[in-house]
C-alpha cells in the first residue's frame, strides 16, 4: 500500500516547481515521445505542415491572448501512436503508454469525433483513483482532458474533461486555450473571459448557444464587441478551476507529507509525531491560500479552513502496531471567482 494516500473530495455545486505536464497524444504515425521546448524543435521533429506542428504553434503563441500571459507555455511532450482506427483502440494505446510514462496532468488528441471525445473524456474521469484504489497501492497520477469539437450539439457528462466549441478545428482551440490560461497555474483563474490569441468568434444562433451552454460545451462568445471564452467548465458542469485547484491541493499536501518522512530520522508515534505530519497539511493549506485556490478571510488575510489533528489516543491497537496514523481531515472553502454582475443605479438631478 501507499505510504502517504491524499484523498481530496469537491464540494463545489450551485510540487517540484509547479509546472504544467502536458501531453499531446497524435494518432497517424508512431512517434517516440519527446518533449519540445521551441517552434523550431517542433518544425525539425514533427514537420511544418502536420496537425502535431500546428498544435504545438497553438499552444505556444500565446502572446497576444487576453489577459496577456506573464510567461508562456514553452514545453510539451508529444508521442504517437499507429493503427488507431477506433476510440478503444486508442485508450489501449494511452494506457499502455502509461506503463513506461505516466508523467503527465494535462492531455490533448488529433482526434475532435464525437466518439473519441466521448472516449477521451471518459478515461479521464476514471483517472482519478478512489480512496480504495490508493489505499491497495494504485498511485495518484489524475489527468484533465481537453479536447475540440465542430460538433454544435455534442453532449459528454465526464469530470475532468473540457470540450470547446470551434468553426473552424484548423485553429486547435484546445491548444491555444490552455496555452492562454495554463500559464497561471498553479495559481487559481478562472477559464472563462479569457481570449487565446488565433481563435475566432464563431456565428452561431440563440438556440445554439443555449444548446452548448446546457451540454457544458465552452465557446467563444460575442458581448458587446468584446470576444472571450464562455463557460470555463468541464463537461459536467465543474470548473475546470476547481478540478485543477483541488488536484494541486493534494499534490502538494501528498509532497509535503512524504519531506516530513524521509527529512527526519524518524516520526514518533505520538502526538508529536502526528503534530509533525499535521504541520505538513497546514503548510499545504497556507500554500493553497497564497495561489487562491482557498479563500482567504477578508479581515484577518488567513486561509479559510480547518484541520483536525488526532492525538495518540485516537488510535487504535492495530494502528499502533501497523504504525498507521489516525487520519488527519481538514475543510477548506474554495476561493472561487466572479462569473457575472449586475449594478443598479438611478440618476437624477440631485443626489
Amino acid at each position: 500500500m501507499n505510504d502517504v494516500v491524499v484523498i481530496v473530495k469537491r464540494d463545489t455545486a450551485a510540487l517540484p516547481a509547479d509546472t504544467l505536464d502536458i501531453l499531446l497524444i497524435l494518432t497517424d504515425a508512431k512517434i517516440e515521445a519527446a518533449v519540445y521546448t521551441s517552434l523550431e524543435a517542433a518544425e525539425a521533429g514533427l514537420g511544418k505542415e502536420s496537425a502535431g506542428y500546428k498544435k504545438v504553434k497553438a499552444l505556444f503563441s500565446q502572446e497576444k491572448a487576453r489577459p496577456v500571459p506573464e510567461k508562456l507555455i514553452q514545453s510539451i511532450k508529444v508521442v504517437g501512436f499507429a493503427d488507431i482506427t477506433t476510440p478503444e483502440s486508442l485508450i489501449a494505446a494511452i494506457k499502455e503508454y502509461q506503463k513506461s510514462d505516466n508523467d503527465w496532468y494535462f492531455f490533448m488528441t488529433d482526434k475532435s469525433e464525437d466518439e473519441y471525445i466521448e472516449a477521451l473524456a471518459a478515461f479521464a474521469e476514471n483517472s482519478e483513483p478512489t480512496e480504495i484504489e490508493l489505499k491497495s497501492g494504485v498511485e495518484d497520477h489524475r489527468k484533465v482532458y481537453f479536447g475540440q469539437t465542430s460538433n454544435k450539439e455534442l453532449k459528454v457528462s465526464h469530470a475532468r474533461a473540457a470540450v470547446i466549441y470551434t468553426e473552424n478545428l484548423d485553429e486547435h482551440a484546445d491548444a491555444a486555450w490552455i496555452g492562454a490560461v495554463g500559464p497561471w497555474y498553479p495559481q487559481y483563474v478562472t477559464w472563462k473571459f479569457k481570449m487565446p490569441a488565433g481563435m475566432t468568434y464563431p456565428a452561431l444562433s440563440a438556440d445554439e448557444i443555449k444548446a452548448l451552454e446546457n451540454n457544458s460545451v465552452n465557446f467563444v462568445t460575442n458581448e458587446y464587441k468584446r470576444n472571450y471564452i464562455k463557460n470555463g467548465m468541464c463537461s459536467d458542469g465543474e470548473f475546470i478551476d476547481s478540478v485543477i485547484g483541488g488536484d494541486w491541493l493534494a499534490k502538494e499536501i501528498r509532497g509535503r507529507i512524504y519531506d516530513v518522512f524521509m527529512d527526519n530520522p524518524i516520526i514518533p508515534y505520538g502526538d508529536n509525531g502526528f503534530t509533525q505530519v499535521g504541520a505538513a497539511v497546514l503548510q499545504a493549506m497556507n500554500s493553497a491560500a497564497k495561489n487562491n485556490i482557498i479563500a482567504v478571510d477578508q479581515g484577518t488575510g488567513m486561509g479559510i479552513y480547518s484541520v483536525v489533528i488526532p492525538k495518540w489516543e485516537d488510535s487504535t491497537e492495530e494502528q499502533r502496531r501497523k504504525r498507521i496514523m489516525p487520519d488527519i481531515t481538514w475543510k477548506a472553502q474554495l476561493a472561487g471567482a466572479v462569473h457575472s454582475a449586475t449594478v443598479r443605479g438611478t440618476l437624477s438631478v440631485e443626489l
